[in-house]
């Protein structure tokens, strides 16, 4: 059997709890298909001798929404391990977003987050406007992790209620429209909603 890729030699921290042990680890078609002494070819063949193979780790909490925009590496959590971010939390965010609402969202990020406002205004590459627009970019612009996203609830407000959107309810109306953007975010790739 031919396999995509084979990772050979590493030791495989499995993350079941029992002990590391060396093995050879063969993916096809996007999944692992064997763990072990594997025979057989590969397209790609990866030497991982003196190196730990294990599944990837996720961070379900980042506030990396602007900071994708500027950091493809995201290195403080790669160089930690971590494969996959979950953005989007505690209900505050950069997507969706009118021209004239940017400073509002930064302002979220700075008072909830302590985000530096300077470094949001200076170092975000505006080049969306929905949400869906915002996943687009993401990917366009690439990135060394994994990106999950999470739509939070105050862009989706200050998109649809403007100014007004920290000092009163939304209308029964605003609200069928949020449910309609949040229902476009999802369809584009969103995992789900946060709220503050």
């Amino acid at each position: 059997m031919t396999h995509d890729l084979l990772i050979t030699n590493g030791t495989v921290v499995d993350g079941t709890g029992r002990e590391r042990f060396r093995a050879d680890v063969a993916v096809s078609a996007g999944r692992i298909v064997g763990i072990g002494d594997i025979k057989g070819a590969a397209t790609k063949v990866i030497d991982a001798r003196g190196f730990i193979v294990c599944p990837g780790f996720v961070d379900p909490h980042t506030h990396y929404d602007a900071q994708i925009t500027w950091d493809r590496l995201l290195s403080s959590s790669a160089e930690h391990g971590i494969t996959t971010v979950a953005m989007g939390n505690c209900g505050v965010g950069i997507a969706p977003c009118k021209p004239a609402a940017r400073e509002m969202l930064i302002d979220d990020l700075v008072t909830v987050e302590g985000i530096d406002k300077d470094v949001l205004a200076q170092g975000i590459e505006w080049s969306w406007e929905t949400f869906p627009e915002y996943i687009d970019a993401a990917e366009k612009r690439g990135c060394a992790l994994n990106l999950a996203f999470l739509a939070p609830i105050a862009p989706l407000r200050t998109y649809v209620i403007g100014s007004a959107a920290n000092e009163r309810a939304a209308t029964p109306a605003e609200t069928k429209t949020m449910a309609g953007l949040l229902r476009d975010a999802m369809e584009a790739g969103a995992w789900g909603f946060s709220t503050t």
